[in-house]
């Protein structure tokens, strides 16, 4: 685990070989009493390494963090295209609630992965 007073990758590793990560970015706010809003980026687990808890124990120390940090809410953003890979189970299963709808604008080219091949190392 990495980061600055607002950011914090985590990384999961095995062997020395990185096999998962995620991004949590602390924001302040003026809404909830001020409680500050957790945002939850890059939960990525490598392909061969799917479906073995890694994301679960990633996203349990996420949300530790968070908590820690006196977050009132975390959000995260899921595409559409993984509704049918685990990965929305794998939110609701730790208490996220699909209540929301989400908008993107990219304000130069979209960035490769998110048009084309994906880096075969991260599925």
């Amino acid at each position: 685990m990495m980061g600055t007073a607002d950011l914090t990758v985590f990384l999961a590793e095995s062997g020395g070989r990185p096999i998962a990560t995620a991004t949590l970015m602390v924001m302040p706010n003026v809404t909830y009493r001020c409680a500050p809003t957790a945002f939850v980026e890059a939960v990525v687990v490598v392909p061969d390494r799917r479906r073995e808890g890694v994301a679960t124990a990633v996203m349990h120390r996420v949300l530790d963090t968070a908590r820690v940090a006196g977050c009132n809410k975390i959000q995260l953003l899921s595409h559409k295209r993984h509704a049918d890979d685990g990965a929305h189970d794998l939110y609701t299963s730790l208490g996220f609630v699909p209540e929301a709808e989400g908008f993107r604008r990219y304000l130069a080219e979209p960035p490769a992965a998110a048009t084309g091949p994906r880096d075969p190392r991260w599925g």
